[in-house]
């Protein structure tokens, strides 16, 4: 989800609200706070790596 919006040109992406999307979308996917830091931390480092990786 973040990276098609990513791929669309947007510029600003709530990394939280889209993973209280997908928690609405499938309960239990993300059930505990730990589970919730730990996918957000995920999806932050690889959208540096990625916004690292692409031409200036």
């Amino acid at each position: 989800m973040v990276l098609n919006r990513m791929a669309k040109g947007v510029k600003e992406i709530d990394i939280a609200a889209t993973l209280e999307h997908i928690r609405d979308q499938r309960p239990g996917m993300v059930g505990t706070k730990d589970q919730f830091e730990f996918a957000l931390t995920a999806v932050a480092e690889e959208v540096n790596a990625i916004l690292k990786a692409l031409p200036q």
